[in-house]
């Protein structure tokens, strides 16, 4: 009886931690797809024409907005902002230093090979999911 009160107590912390984010899986074109906050849902996203393109080499980075075109590329705007990835504690924390040198910071809720999940100050949730390519051969 003890040795499984103690095996179940031990199972049940090691599932409540929080796995840790693998930045690597950032790189890529993410589509937003719903915005909430305070667990309410402000918007949804059937189709972006705005695609956001994080590279990064796990440290430093990059976020650029794109336009998908039909052929399968991409028009890049001239908006991109450069960032840094922090790691605090179980955190994973992108900071942003805009062209004002301002800085400010999105907390990576989740990620994983399909979705992405930040949330902000403003306690704002973006739920993000990778970008699946359409090309219509001309």
């Amino acid at each position: 009886m003890k040795k499984t009160l103690i095996l179940s107590i031990f199972i049940i912390l090691s599932c409540s931690k929080n796995k840790e984010i693998d930045i690597s899986l950032l790189n890529g074109y993410w589509e937003i797809q719903t915005v909430t906050k305070n667990n309410k849902l402000l918007k949804t996203y059937p189709y972006s024409g705005i695609i956001d393109f994080f590279e990064t080499d796990g440290k430093t980075g990059i976020r650029k907005k794109v336009s998908p075109k039909l052929n399968g590329k991409f028009t890049v705007s001239l908006h991109q902002i450069d960032f840094t990835v922090i790691k605090a504690g179980e955190k994973t924390y992108i900071e942003y230093i805009d062209s004002n040198n301002i800085k400010f910071k999105e907390t990576i809720e989740k990620l994983d090979s399909l979705n992405l999940y930040i949330s902000n100050k403003d306690n704002y949730k973006y739920h993000y999911k990778l970008y699946e390519q359409i090309i219509i051969d001309e």
